[in-house]
């Protein structure tokens, strides 16, 4: 029922109006001479005009709209002799630059910027005994156009004479208006005194017409200054030191993300590889390489027999000396026989007994250097042979990292320190890279503080 009574109030809307696309409505214009009462013709029935998307009828002789109610987007009427379009309702932006609506608006902008200004001074709210951090900032801005020349602030004395003739001024206003006869040349004084006065109050700035902006400046308080025809549309951005560290740091942070990494020369780019996070990423990637192809990496002579091996091995040759020992002790003896024993038969079961001793003993010598010879290295490689590969492999990449990372097809910005070269930017080149107005800044020490001041705009 609710989306029933939805379309039905949406079909009743519609019907309220008169739709056409942008493009329609331009065409409908350039017809008329861009006349904008071309849409109150017949046609329409009488309804206002809906266009059903973004319009953009800039630089065109058009002063008026005409009969539109609604825009679906952005308008763009920059340009043009447009006035006024409040009574349209538009789903965007509005850009009006170059029409007497934009004059208009900024007039009506800087009428409540002087009112807000003025509510500062009435309170008092950047005298120096109460300013605030704005406020001293506002200050010191004021001070530093006055040292550049760029405003110009009454004297001691002048402001002495400002406020001796404003009384002046009153006192011979009351005495014209008393008077009767002869009153021309009192009338001249009053004017010459009034003329003064004017020419004093055009230099009688202060600080209150530093303006302040809203949003800041990588971080930057901003201002502008209102009033003084010379300076209109200029903006500033003032910090103190840390203020100003931590803007350019910003900076700098955003331009890397604007730019890339490509964006920077290889021989500058190179001092900020993060060696320690790159060097973590060659150990664990030949580590496992090593671990699963060691026959890339290892011929059979590196690799060597165990501990346990190597004992095995001497426990087998000692005992092999053993028993060639053994074994020449007996032939000895069976050689000896013939000395020995003169009864045949007695010599050959003896001769035969020591044979078959001699025979056991050649059988595990044998089966002993069969042993020895069956002992061979481990081909498994040890941690200890992994670890001296991937340091070798390490020590050759950290040598040359942008080589190693473009031979693997490394992504470079995945091994750049961005904090580290966000510094090393400003580093180079100071505070002015975040000016994109001129590139220069200023400073000046105001209530014991250092300030620095650029203009932005």
């Amino acid at each position: 029922m609710k989306n029933i009574l939805r379309k039905i109030l949406r079909e009743q809307e519609e019907s309220q109006y008169y739709k056409m696309t942008p493009q329609e409505y331009l065409d409908l214009m350039k017809l008329s001479g861009y006349h904008g009462n071309v849409t109150k013709l017949k046609k329409f029935e009488g309804k206002p005009i809906w266009i059903t998307g973004p319009l953009d009828i800039s630089r065109t002789p058009t002063d008026s709209l005409g009969n539109v109610a609604k825009i679906d987007g952005r308008v763009d009427i920059s340009h043009t002799n447009i006035r006024d379009i409040s009574g349209i309702e538009i789903k965007g932006h509005v850009w009006d630059s170059g029409t007497p609506r934009e004059r208009i608006r900024l007039a009506a902008e800087l009428r409540q910027k002087r009112e807000e200004s003025q509510e500062r001074r009435q309170n008092g709210e950047w005298d120096l005994e109460n300013a605030d951090d704005e406020g001293l900032k506002a200050n010191a801005l004021y001070q530093w156009l006055i040292d550049e020349g760029e405003i110009e602030e009454l004297n001691d004395e002048e402001k002495d004479e400002l406020v001796n003739l404003k009384e002046i001024s009153k006192q011979l206003n009351i005495e014209y208006d008393e008077c009767k006869e002869n009153c021309d040349e009192l009338y001249d004084k009053i004017n010459e005194i009034d003329e003064r006065i004017e020419e004093l109050e055009l230099i009688m700035n202060d600080v209150y017409v530093i303006y302040p902006l809203r949003g800041s400046y990588y971080g930057l308080s901003q201002f502008e200054v209102i009033g003084i025809d010379g300076l209109r549309d200029h903006s500033y951005a003032v910090g103190t030191e840390q203020e100003m560290d931590d803007a350019a740091l910003e900076y700098a942070k955003q331009y890397i993300d604007d730019v890339g990494i490509e964006g920077f020369r290889e021989y500058f780019i190179v001092s900020y590889i993060d060696e320690s996070g790159l060097e973590d990423y060659v150990r664990e990637d030949y580590e496992y390489d090593v671990w699963q192809n060691p026959e890339i990496y290892f011929s059979d002579d590196d690799f060597e027999l165990s501990e346990e091996q190597e004992k095995r091995i001497e426990e087998l040759e000692n005992y092999i000396q053993q028993l060639e020992e053994y074994i020449e002790r007996m032939e000895e003896e069976q050689s000896d026989l013939d000395d020995e024993i003169e009864d045949p038969d007695e010599y050959t079961t003896r001769y035969d007994e020591i044979q078959k001793m001699i025979d056991d003993a050649e059988t595990k010598r044998d089966e002993a250097q069969d042993e020895i010879d069956s002992i061979e290295p481990d081909t498994e490689p040890t941690q200890e042979m992994v670890d001296k590969v991937v340091d070798s492999r390490v020590s050759e990449a950290l040598g040359d990292p942008l080589n190693y990372i473009k031979e693997r097809g490394l992504n470079l910005k995945d091994f750049i320190d961005e904090d580290e070269l966000a510094k090393g930017i400003v580093d180079e080149d100071g505070y002015g890279i975040m000016n994109g107005y001129d590139g220069s800044y200023d400073s000046i020490y105001f209530e014991d503080e250092l300030y620095y001041i650029m203009r932005t705009e």
